[in-house]
């Protein structure tokens, strides 16, 4: 969805759009969709920048970390962001500290912003860091992949060769304590 800042209203642009599927292109993103997206607000112009306003609704999913069973996350995100006109003076050339303000800005060009990017934004930061089933969640056998909250499997710990050494000395010392 474009917002187009030609035509805004002077007291703003109130937006509501419900996403249809395989409108959105989450190729690249960590996530699936599993229910399009809903996202309304307001969009303000405050002097040259404008403000969008808003929440995005969803239902989205990721894999497990663990064991890569699908996990199913309902989100609900507020938003407050500020667009700022792009400006092509300002050509930085090598590295610059970025300001607190600085996080809470994007940039629109030819007085459209492209509503689609922020919604994708929004929902991959949404995304915890840890995605998993549930907190107990045992993962996947090193050796045999069987997922091990499903079934035990018969595999032995292989014990990295570089390690073997203070395994050794573990095993001598829990004989001598017999």
């Amino acid at each position: 969805m474009i917002i187009s800042l030609v035509r805004m209203p002077p007291d703003g642009l109130i937006f509501k759009h419900h996403y249809k599927a395989g409108e959105l292109d989450t190729r690249e993103c960590d996530f699936e969709l599993k229910e399009p997206p809903l996202v309304e607000g307001r969009a303000m112009c405050v002097g040259m920048d404008v403000r969008l306003r808003g929440d995005v609704k969803a239902t989205i999913s990721a894999p497990c970390d663990r064991c890569l069973n699908e996990v199913t996350i309902p989100v609900e995100i507020p938003f407050d962001l500020f667009y700022a006109p792009a400006d092509p003076g300002a050509g930085y050339t090598g590295e610059h500290e970025l300001r607190k303000r600085d996080l809470d800005f994007a940039v629109f060009e030819n007085d459209l912003i492209d509503l689609d990017e922020m919604v994708l934004e929004q929902l991959e930061l949404e995304l915890p860091s840890r995605v998993l089933c549930r907190e107990e969640c045992r993962g996947l056998c090193p050796q045999c992949g069987a997922d091990l909250n499903l079934e035990q499997c018969d595999c032995r710990t292989q014990i990295d060769p570089r390690w073997q050494v203070l395994s050794d000395l573990k095993a001598g010392m829990e004989e001598n304590d017999k």
